[in-house]
């Protein structure tokens, strides 16, 4: 992981200068999950910082109408779960309206999780995308777990960040991306390349 934060920096520097203008913020998360997946699989393109600007430039270009799809799709479902927390907030906390933002935000995170990988991966249909996301997640549920309590622990670390000008921002969302990217990975290879069946 040390060797790859070099890699990581710059990547995130090129989503942040890519995300700027908001609407492309899509598209420039789907090019970084592109980068970040064959740097977890450490492809040999990706171990320069040229290598790197290809790639997700390629990726960007590539993945752009569907990261634009589902950048929207993620604002308004966490944005949503956002809404109910500050409709629930305002009205008193109780069980049952835990319990119903827990079950949204899980499904939230289940739909989102692998979805940019997908697309940064492969060519489907949006709705084929969250299909393929939720049936993924379903299939590898230890792995998914495991992936989402360390990207709870990187978006802890980010928020702490704003009392030193948020510094985070300046590797963190390359790490998740990354961290993200290694679970999918690993998935991603697994059903590519099953394993031989037993005589």
């Amino acid at each position: 992981m040390l060797n790859k934060i070099p890699r990581l920096f710059f990547l995130n520097l090129l989503w942040l200068l890519m995300s700027l203008p908001v609407i492309t913020a899509g598209g420039s998360t789907c090019a970084a999950f592109a980068v970040a997946l064959r740097i977890a699989d450490d492809d040999e393109e990706v171990k320069s910082f040229r290598g790197i600007s290809r790639r997700f430039f390629k990726a960007f270009k590539q993945d752009f109408l569907q990261g634009i799809l589902i950048f929207i799709f993620s604002l308004v479902s966490f944005g949503l779960g956002g809404y109910f927390v500050y409709l629930a907030w305002d009205s008193s906390f109780n069980l049952l309206k835990i319990g119903l933002l827990v079950i949204y935000f899980f499904i939230v995170l289940v739909l989102n999780l692998y979805s940019y990988p997908l697309i940064a991966r492969y060519s489907n249909s949006f709705i084929n995308v969250l299909r393929n996301s939720i049936g993924l997640f379903l299939q590898y549920l230890n792995m998914s777990f495991k992936t989402i309590g360390l990207v709870i622990l990187e978006l802890a670390v980010l928020a702490l960040t704003y009392k030193i000008y948020f510094a985070g921002l300046l590797i963190l969302p390359a790490v998740i991306f990354y961290t993200i990217s290694r679970t999918a990975k690993d998935i991603f290879v697994k059903l590519e390349k099953p394993a031989p069946a037993e005589e």
